[in-house]
């Protein structure tokens, strides 16, 4: 029997753009909102027609069309971690396709070397940025000048974790459980070595970058605002990386114990000092390389940080710790919302970076030790302070949305500019 084949519908550039850019845009890890609304404004500046979005951690579906002749497109994707190289990239050429500046084949050119070019830092510039944000997050964690050196070693034997078994895909899963083997057995044994660190405190500052802090954020964020699937997508994954974390660092403490003996840690004293806002500064660095950003967004990703964790140790000072998570999340929004709109960048840039300050820093993190260190009975409660520290982010983050304008808040056409 003869074979019939259907001959492709010729390309569409407006069409072609827009799938594009939802392919990019997924990878480079928005949020679900931010990437709909993305993909919406891209829509209505190239002329397709009641353009509908649908994003989760694994799939992009867009329809276009009135209802009778709809066309519709499904993108099949993996979650992906936060590229803000990346996003300010695909923002730009939002704004400038809202501006008129860009035709969707120029645009659509822009989008694919976003992709085609990712950006790119030497190996011993990326380990260097695990251990100074291991050795930063210290302070914040109770720790002095023991736990820094220690979480700066331990940070880059991480560091080397996960660019070597990070650059497969099939290995992607067991990054973050061979780290915090690692992590644990490396603070023990430089414990029992003499350096005299805490081997909490340095466990879980070396873990900094692979806690999933910003993705259960964004995933109770995005229950709070009725997203259900992509909510308790973003939710169960980061459940399962904790799981994955307090696996390793059960393993490899297990290890350790076995070959070198328990250690008696110290008692941390959290309290807020201006080391806080040394070390929040100098987390913003190394964020800056973790989270790959553009150098030039170092000092804004420094301020973050530093407003997170200041307004942070106010705001627990005065109103008790959830209540000064919530705080300083929404100082965080707002200030992200003013610096983006005023330097026409992405919020996240200023929002990501705080809000991971934020995670290590609150006592809602801080009880997560009990379940990263084997202390079962406190689990449960240790479990729900973590889930309300997130709550605090997220409804920071919300609250901040609502009370600014939404030209603060959206990326919007403005017409009135002179074109090149």
């Amino acid at each position: 029997m003869a074979e019939h084949f259907i001959p492709d519908v010729p390309s569409d550039p407006a069409v072609e753009l827009l799938l594009t850019f939802a392919r990019v845009g997924h990878d480079a890890g928005y949020p679900t909102a931010d990437l709909e609304g993305r993909v919406s404004s891209l829509a209505d500046a190239v002329g397709l027609e009641a353009a509908q979005v649908s994003a989760t951690p694994t799939t992009v579906e867009i329809s276009v069309g009135s209802l009778p002749r709809q066309r519709s497109y499904a993108i099949r994707a993996r979650p992906a971690l936060v590229d803000l190289d990346a996003i300010a990239r695909l923002d730009a050429v939002v704004q400038d396709v809202l501006d008129e500046r860009l035709t969707a084949e120029a645009a659509l050119d822009r989008v694919v070397d976003v992709k085609s070019r990712p950006l790119r830092r030497r190996w011993f510039v990326q380990i260097a940025a695990y251990a100074l944000a291991g050795a930063s997050v210290t302070p914040v964690l109770g720790g002095g000048w023991h736990e820094v050196l220690a979480g700066g070693i331990v940070g880059a034997l991480v560091g080397g974790v996960a660019l070597s078994a990070g650059r497969t895909v099939r290995a992607e899963p067991m990054v973050a459980p061979l780290a915090a083997v690692v992590a644990s057995f490396s603070a023990l044994a430089l414990a029992k070595l003499g350096l005299n660190a805490s081997v909490e405190i340095v466990t879980l500052a070396a873990l900094t970058t692979f806690l999933p802090g910003m993705a259960l954020t964004i995933g109770v964020r995005e229950l709070a605002t009725h997203h259900l699937q992509s909510g308790v997508a973003n939710t169960a994954n980061a459940l399962v990386q904790l799981l994955g974390l307090v696996f390793g660092v059960a393993v490899g403490r297990s290890v350790a114990a076995s070959w070198f003996g328990l250690v008696q840690d110290p008692i941390p004293d959290t309290s807020f000092s201006g080391t806080h806002v040394l070390a929040a500064v100098a987390a913003g660095i190394a964020f800056t390389v973790t989270l790959r950003a553009q150098s030039r967004a170092a000092p804004l990703m420094c301020s973050a940080t530093a407003l997170a964790i200041v307004t942070y140790g106010i705001g627990k000072e005065l109103l008790g710790p959830s209540a000064g998570v919530f705080v300083a999340a929404l100082a965080t929004g707002v200030c992200g919302g003013l610096v983006g709109a005023l330097l026409r960048r992405s919020p996240l840039v200023f929002i990501v970076p705080g809000v991971l300050m934020l995670v290590p820093g609150s006592a809602g993190f801080n009880t997560v030790l009990q379940l990263l260190t084997g202390q079962i009975v406190s689990g449960i409660a240790a479990g729900f302070n973590a889930f309300v520290t997130a709550m605090s982010i997220a409804y920071g983050l919300l609250v901040a949305a609502v009370i600014l304008p939404r030209r603060f808040t959206e990326l919007r056409a403005n017409r009135g500019r002179e074109l090149p």
